[in-house]
């Protein structure tokens, strides 16, 4: 069994990992067909906060989308629109609190839950493991069901 040091995912075999199953999900994503095209965006700032380290560049951005989104009930496709304009002060103007240093806890629901990424049950799991991202953070108490 392999875990990943990021966030503490486990496989069985030594060929499965976090980056196959995300280049499994990017493939998906990149297809446009739905459910898994209209939701890169959010399936894109879930990996990242669950690795930091591999995308520490995203961190903030991933952070805000997914507060706005399940925070403030922003409509996704609007949240990443405006990210991709770069408009400047933009994520400022969200009223997003800070991302914290650090993780606090190792995610609930990581993309390895996630299984195969089956069309029927996909939205629920991307929702289930956004929010356990968020959670990751430290955004528990603030985290609601859909």
């Amino acid at each position: 069994m392999t875990r990943c040091p990021e966030c503490g995912a486990s496989y069985d075999t030594d060929g499965d990992s976090c980056a196959a199953r995300f280049d499994q999900l990017l493939a998906l994503d990149h297809s446009r067909r739905e459910p898994w095209g209209s939701r890169h965006g959010q399936a894109f700032a879930a990996f990242a906060l669950q690795h930091p380290q591999r995308f520490a560049g995203s961190l903030d951005h991933a952070w805000a989308a997914l507060h706005r989104i399940y925070f403030a009930g922003d409509q996704p496709t609007l949240v990443f629109e405006q990210l991709r304009s770069g408009r400047q002060g933009a994520l400022a103007r969200w009223n997003v609190p800070p991302r914290p240093e650090r993780p606090v806890t190792s995610p609930s629901v990581t993309v390895a839950n996630l299984g195969a990424f089956d069309a029927d049950t996909y939205a629920e799991q991307l929702d289930d493991w956004c929010r356990a991202s968020l959670a990751m953070w430290g955004a528990i108490d603030r985290v609601t069901s859909g």
